[in-house]
């Protein structure tokens, strides 16, 4: 029996075939947890879902109705939602004297107002307190150029995400985020094919190799389950392999 045994987890940007969010949703299912993987695409969705028992639902979190229809689905077959976790994302980049509002506005969409209604119809869910999980990245510890929209997001959620530890204590929900480094990832697969990259990240980064799929999920993992770290909370949780205390690599 897992320690996640008998709690449900509500999983959003979990479609990729090798990416956070369905690494999570494994990990989080092995520990013993009913598993509600979400995201746009369906059918790999429904893969997933099948893999770990778990349960499909489809969700453009760009609309509110429904992210509350995820949490209304997960509560219907499961009853009580007890974690949930945010990794929906898009990869944007553009410096500054470049951008316009257009092409700001999907990143701001997805990584910043549909986390934050998410945090929202979560928290609703969880009768009896819960676990919230963000994903965020390294960058929005270290500055790099054309990073303004991507990290800016994020990091707003970051803030965003102790706000809502605050507003949520009497609910007794917790909020966290992962800051991850670079790890290889359906949509990171290309950075990988390039010695000099991956180089010269290892040269900023103390442990001495890169980040995995596996290092993401036991961090979710033990944000996720009360008995390992209920008393953390409001917390940014740097999953880089000590890289955050120095700087991006400069190409």
């Amino acid at each position: 029996m897992g320690t996640l045994t008998g709690k449900t987890a509500v999983v959003a940007g979990a479609s990729g075939s090798s990416n956070f969010g369905s690494a999570i949703a494994r990990r989080l299912a092995a520990e013993g947890a009913n598993v509600v993987v979400s995201a746009r695409r369906e059918q790999p969705l429904r893969a997933l879902a099948s893999e770990i028992g778990g349960l499909a639902v489809a969700c453009d979190v760009t609309d509110e109705s429904q992210i509350e229809g995820l949490f209304r689905a997960a509560r219907e077959q499961y009853g009580n939602v007890d974690i949930a976790v945010y990794s929906a994302g898009i990869h944007s980049g553009g410096i500054i004297a470049e951008l316009s509002a257009e092409a700001i506005r999907p990143t701001l969409e997805i990584s910043f107002i549909g986390a934050l209604l998410f945090f929202k119809h979560a928290a609703a869910a969880m009768d009896n307190g819960g676990s919230v999980i963000t994903i965020s990245s390294l960058t929005t510890r270290l500055p790099g150029p054309g990073l303004a929209t991507y990290s800016g997001a994020r990091a707003g959620i970051d803030y965003a995400m102790k706000v809502a530890a605050v507003e949520y204590a009497g609910r007794r929900v917790r909020f966290n985020s992962i800051a991850a480094g670079l790890i290889r990832t359906d949509m990171t697969d290309t950075f990988f094919e390039m010695e000099s990259i991956i180089q010269s990240h290892l040269d900023e980064t103390p442990a001495g190799r890169m980040g995995t799929l596996d290092d993401m999920a036991e961090a979710a993992l033990f944000l996720a389950d009360e008995a390992r770290s209920g008393y953390i909370n409001g917390q940014v949780l740097d999953l880089a392999g000590g890289q955050q205390m120095g700087h991006l690599p400069r190409f």
